[in-house]
């Protein structure tokens, strides 16, 4: 496919992130149109088209699929759908652009990974933005040893969305629209893996307060996602990593800590402002080399999956790196019920 040919996107589940930010970074893409929309309702999805300038209303999400005039299904909604989607589009010859979370678990994960293999069609994932602006600076602080030996890295995610037991749950607390997904925990998997690599192993320990909540159609039902999650976890290298992730506390901040023998980074995830403290220094702010930025603001991910389209160029997250995040989530859950750390192949 060369850079001159059109390519056609058919959107299922137009909102949150898909709204703010990826019909606007595919429309920016030269030769890049946005086809066709189906969200849950043909009344939602006329809407959206109306709103968003989209020539097409598809009253399913099966309909977008099997469009002659698409070539690349972004798939933007919860994860209950991710799997069905995936690999009907890969069946129809469709690229795939798949929102976070990649799926409800590792085994359709696995599935959604081996069907995209055996394809010839691109396939990826909307990263997690935490942390863009620094990676390479990052990555440079590492390769050049600054911080000695690597001890600790402490990734904490705290928020106040169920610290009340009479909360409603919302879909990301629904385990039959989120599967095994739990707040954040996926993402700062993610973020981990990319600045240290692949988990070899887990001990997670959880929670959940409320055993029972309000869901969306006003029925009270079981809770499944935990409320929170403690694990201990092991890196390439053998570097330690602990996570502290909760929905129920009081007050808390999201900060990732990377402990050294010469030096300490805090990443302060809100603001995104990495700072570093080397010997017997102060923290100061990471410096970001010209060479080394990333505008997250303008941030590159559909640019870069078009180019992966056209060109062939890598592309990441990649259904792999999916892959990779979904098998640490399930593990956890798995050590917490079994009581026993659980290696990860």
């Amino acid at each position: 496919m060369s850079d001159s040919d059109t390519i056609r996107i058919g959107i299922v589940g137009l909102g949150g992130i898909c709204r703010s930010r990826h019909v606007s970074g595919f429309r920016a893409v030269p030769g890049v149109e946005i086809v066709a929309v189906a969200n849950r309702t043909l009344k939602s999805s006329q809407s959206v088209a109306q709103e968003f300038h989209i020539p097409h209303a598809a009253a399913s999400w099966q309909d977008v699929v099997a469009r002659e005039d698409v070539d690349l299904v972004l798939c933007g909604t919860w994860p209950y759908l991710h799997k069905a989607v995936t690999l009907a589009a890969l069946e129809a010859g469709k690229h795939v652009f798949c929102q976070a979370r990649m799926a409800m678990d590792a085994s359709e994960a696995q599935v959604m990974y081996d069907r995209a293999r055996q394809s010839n069609r691109v396939t990826g994932l909307c990263p997690v933005p935490f942390g863009l602006k620094y990676d390479r600076a990052l990555a440079r602080l590492l390769r050049e040893g600054a911080l000695g030996d690597l001890r600790l890295v402490r990734v904490q995610s705290f928020n106040n969305a169920y610290a009340s037991t009479d909360a409603p749950m919302n879909w990301r607390k629904d385990h039959r629209l989120s599967g095994l997904n739990m707040h954040t925990l996926g993402m700062y998997i993610e973020v981990v893996h990319r600045w240290f690599g692949w988990t070899r192993e887990v001990s997670a320990h959880t929670n959940v307060f409320a055993p029972r909540r309000m869901d969306a159609a006003g029925e009270r039902v079981a809770v499944h996602i935990p409320d929170q999650v403690l694990t201990n976890s092991v890196v390439e290298g053998n570097v330690p990593v602990q996570y502290a992730i909760g929905t129920a506390v009081h007050k808390g901040e999201d900060c990732i800590e990377i402990y050294g023998s010469r030096g300490t980074i805090r990443y302060e995830v809100l603001q995104d402002v990495m700072y570093v403290a080397l010997e017997e220094a102060d923290f100061a702010p990471v410096e970001v080399r010209t060479d080394e930025f990333y505008d997250v603001k303008d941030w590159a991910v559909e640019r870069d999956f078009i180019a992966a389209i056209r060109e062939g160029l890598e592309y990441h997250p990649d259904f792999f790196d999916g892959l990779k995040y979904m098998q640490v989530v399930e593990a956890i859950y798995r050590s917490a019920s079994e009581d026993r750390t659980i290696a990860i192949e």
